[in-house]
């Protein structure tokens, strides 16, 4: 056990700062996938019962028993429903504006995070890459200077070369296919509200067009 746990210290000391700085990136990426993930998987979308209810209100004019059930569903469909059902006695260009808006506010919340995400999945590798320069620039700099009596030396700065391009790997790895996870859960979510859109505009429609024409 001392003798991994003295690997690890060397490993780290060869590693220096940019490895500090892998580490740090590590925790981020861990601490917004996690986060992330328990928000996306806390979201209500699939709100079938939700649209038929909505649908039966809105055709009998009780715009406030919509809005009840809206809030009732709670989640991003919810919200997203409660902004359209407001807009809905100014008609259905104003409903379709702020249905538009709201898609985009819930899109930006729902993305919270992830571009840092993606940011830190392109960086590791260059900072690993960064740490493999600078380790061959220490090993040459100490080859050149003095000679082959610092092998010791030598190797340092050759570990610290290998072991921050892995290291840099290793962080960018796992985090570009959390993004992408993450961000086909997005994906998902928006095409559902998107799909949801387009159906309660043609409710809307569809009331309106059965109107009395004055």
């Amino acid at each position: 056990m001392a003798w991994r746990y003295d690997c690890i210290m060397l490993q780290i000391q060869q590693g220096g700062w940019i490895l500090v700085l892998l580490l740090l990136l590590t925790l981020y990426a861990a601490y917004v996938f996690f986060e992330r993930f328990l928000a996306l998987r806390r979201e209500k979308v699939g709100g079938e019962r939700l649209m038929r209810e909505v649908d039966a209100a809105v055709r009998r004019g009780q715009t406030e028993v919509a809005l009840e059930a809206a809030r009732a569903h709670g989640g991003t469909l919810g919200r997203f429903l409660l902004a359209g059902l407001a807009r809905v006695p100014f008609g259905v260009a104003a409903v379709d504006a702020s249905l538009k808006a709201a898609l985009l506010e819930e899109e930006a919340r729902l993305s919270r995070g992830l571009g840092m995400l993606s940011v830190t999945a392109q960086v590791a590798p260059l900072l690993g890459l960064l740490g493999t320069v600078s380790g061959m620039i220490r090993a040459f700099n100490v080859l050149a200077t003095q000679g082959q009596t610092t092998a010791k030396l030598l190797a340092g700065g050759i570990g610290e070369a290998l072991f921050t391009t892995a290291a840099g790997l290793i962080v960018a790895i796992p985090a570009l296919i959390a993004y992408h996870y993450l961000a086909g859960r997005v994906d998902d979510i928006l095409s559902e509200l998107e799909q949801r859109r387009e159906e309660f505009l043609g409710i809307l429609a569809e009331v309106h067009h059965g109107e009395p024409q004055a």
